[in-house]
């Protein structure tokens, strides 16, 4: 069933991560869309989808290196790739396919083009479902695959922003966590964009807020930099 497909599309310009999300979302498949290999990394280390879709043109990392990166990752050896590019050229293609792509698409492309590519990989790939993974601290649970968040077993309704801010602060428990760390990760700001940072002061504030007594106990700010979860002893 389409539902139960997970698919990551990575693309630096905002209106090809909409008109992905639009078409795939039509076709039923959950869709997360990022703008860099930086925030690539980090929705893989929570999920491995069932297909990648990435833009050759990364403004972080070439699209051909990040493939040969991504192939090096456990649980990622056998993922497929459809590579979207502005590069039509034969030459092109053909070094796409030879760095790990399974396919390659020329922008622009076609609704009907893309669905059909997209169907094919998932078929040839016949991956088993991935099971959803969770992260656990200090009685608060975070279920990745479904946006779920308990806390003692209570579920707490959280924004998509406040979600993937909970998420990373999980997974690097007891590490300190800079705003321009959060604003790339979650935001997709890159360190050649501008971001006022107290969007990122803002949105942990509501975090923690919306977590009640967890929050206030659990995330903490430090000083001139960032914000950290205190590990479990």
């Amino acid at each position: 069933m389409t539902e139960n497909i997970f698919i990551l599309a990575v693309d630096d310009d905002q209106s090809v991560r909409d008109l992905l999300q639009e078409l795939l979302g039509q076709k039923g498949y959950t869709v997360k869309t990022v703008a860099s290999a930086f925030q690539a990394r980090g929705a893989l280390s929570q999920r491995i989808p069932d297909l990648l879709i990435m833009d050759r043109g990364l403004p972080d990392v070439e699209g051909v290196d990040f493939v040969k990166e991504i192939r090096l990752r456990a649980g990622c050896e056998n993922l497929p790739v459809l590579m979207l590019t502005a590069r039509g050229a034969l030459r092109d293609k053909v070094h796409g396919l030879t760095s790990g792509a399974d396919d390659y698409l020329t922008k622009p492309f076609a609704a009907q083009e893309l669905a059909a590519r997209v169907e094919v990989l998932l078929k040839r790939s016949r991956r088993p479902v991935v099971q959803a993974q969770t992260l656990q601290a200090h009685g608060l649970t975070v279920d990745l695959a479904k946006h779920e968040v308990l806390v003692d077993r209570r579920k707490i309704e959280l924004s998509p922003k406040e979600f993937e801010l909970l998420a990373a602060f999980m997974e690097k428990s007891g590490h300190v966590l800079s705003r321009r760390f959060l604003m790339e990760r979650v935001w997709g700001v890159g360190p050649d964009l501008d971001m006022n940072t107290r969007t990122v002061d803002v949105t942990v504030s509501r975090l923690r807020t919306a977590l009640g007594a967890w929050g206030g106990k659990y995330i903490n700010s430090v000083q001139n930099y960032g914000y950290r979860l205190e590990p479990e002893s």
